[in-house]
């Protein structure tokens, strides 16, 4: 739920004030925008959840998906996958990633606003599929496209489907819907920002064949401001961005009571065991973010809350002789006591759930 008297513009600002962005507001156009460090990693990890989205189908029924190139026409990535397949018939249904670096775009971030990008990208799938399964291919796909913004929300209820829209210059032969997310609904401030666009074009011809084509596009770098709005208005404190888990930049953070720096000794166990436990964690894919300074928890929880880590490591000089540590969780903010035995597959089994 939107904060009274929330702006926009403050939810913007709120944005570039986090660890993730900086931008810079000329009136109602975002420019300049650049990632830090850990807004970097949530980029690569959003492009990376896109690309693992799966077929727009069933599970039972999957549609293959192959890598094409923004260079090319549909037709020429098809002979290019052919190749690559032993010249083989591909046979529809098939979709096409292609990722598309562009220059200099403008691109629109809800009525009036809107981002100015020196440099971005552009993701693109496009289904090619038989003719008579255009229109339900494109009922199910938006609402797969819905569910995975929904995933990653803390207030899934923003997002909504937009109305068809039908191009009457062609006779009508595309229809186009929106993947939309409100923002500060609950205002005078209210906000709409369209985040993908989906298009069914009837009756293409692609080489000697017709087919239905579905057209799916979104630009990152306005995914990740959108996640951040996301998080951010419904956020309590700006102090701690709640990202969902399985997005977020790091899993995990390790830190060690202050109290036991003073012992030389146990300091150097700790730091020991905290690069142990570091190397363990990301064999299993479980990205940690490095901070084995002893000091009092609190400063380093918030430091770690600032950049959306869902789950710290804390661990004491007991940890040393009993093997039992707590898991922070940055949700509730509460203490579960586990052994080290448990990592890395608690962990995971908890992120990945």
């Amino acid at each position: 739920m939107a904060r009274a008297g929330k702006t926009f513009i403050e939810l913007l600002q709120t944005c570039r004030q986090s660890s993730f962005v900086d931008f810079r507001l000329d009136g109602a156009i975002v420019r300049d925008l650049s990632l830090t460090s850990v807004g970097q990693l949530l980029r690569n990890n959003l492009r990376t959840a896109r690309n693992q989205l799966g077929s727009g189908s069933s599970n039972s029924n999957p549609i293959p998906l192959y890598s094409g190139s923004s260079n090319r026409s549909v037709l020429e990535s098809l002979d290019m996958v052919q190749r690559a397949n032993g010249n083989k018939v591909l046979k529809l249904p098939i979709g096409l990633l292609v990722e598309e670096a562009r220059t200099n775009q403008l691109v629109s971030l809800g009525d009036g606003f809107a981002l100015q990008l020196p440099e971005t990208l552009e993701l693109h799938t496009t289904y090619l599929l038989p003719p008579a399964m255009g229109s339900q291919f494109l009922y199910q796909l938006q609402r797969q496209r819905k569910i995975w913004w929904m995933r990653w929300s803390v207030d899934p209820g923003r997002y909504f489907i937009s109305d068809m829209r039908r191009d009457e210059a062609d006779q009508g032969r595309t229809t186009a819907v929106s993947i939309c997310a409100r923002f500060l609904d609950r205002s005078e401030h209210a906000q709409m920002v369209e985040l993908e666009r989906l298009e069914l074009s009837e009756g293409e011809r692609v080489g000697e064949r017709q087919a239905a084509i579905v057209r799916v596009g979104h630009n990152l770098d306005r995914a990740v401001l959108a996640i951040l709005m996301d998080t951010l208005e419904c956020a309590a404190s700006e102090r701690c961005v709640k990202i969902h888990r399985k997005i977020a930049p790091y899993k995990c953070g390790i830190v060690c009571a202050g109290e036991d720096a003073t012992d030389a000794n146990v300091q150097n166990d700790l730091i020991d065991l905290s690069k142990h436990l570091t190397y363990v964690l990301r064999a299993a894919n479980l990205p940690v973010h490095e901070s084995f300074s002893f000091e009092q928890a609190s400063p380093a929880l918030d430091r770690l809350d600032q950049i959306g880590v869902p789950y710290v490591l804390l661990l004491s000089a007991g940890t040393l002789r009993t093997g039992l540590l707590q898991l922070r969780s940055r949700d509730t903010t509460l203490s579960e006591t586990i052994h080290l035995s448990d990592l890395p597959h608690y962990l995971e089994r908890i992120i990945n759930a």
